[in-house]
């Protein structure tokens, strides 16, 4: 296992562990495991631009405290 999946499979632990709600998971993990770009992110759960950046700061705060 590379230092990369290494990272990628904890990041996906902590999102599963702490993210309770199943669409802000799938936003979560689609920017930081698949790499989409939160205009992607936008467009793919018909959301605003805005709103996607709240949902991933609200998360990525959650996740890595435990980091």
């Amino acid at each position: 296992m590379t230092p990369e999946d290494y990272s990628n499979v904890r990041v996906k632990n902590l999102v599963a562990e702490y993210i309770h709600n199943a669409r802000d998971r799938d936003i979560l993990l689609d920017n930081l495991v698949d790499g989409l770009s939160y205009g992607e992110l936008a467009n793919k759960y018909h959301l605003t631009y805005e709103g996607i950046k709240k949902i991933m700061r609200k998360g990525k705060r959650t996740i890595f405290r435990y980091y």
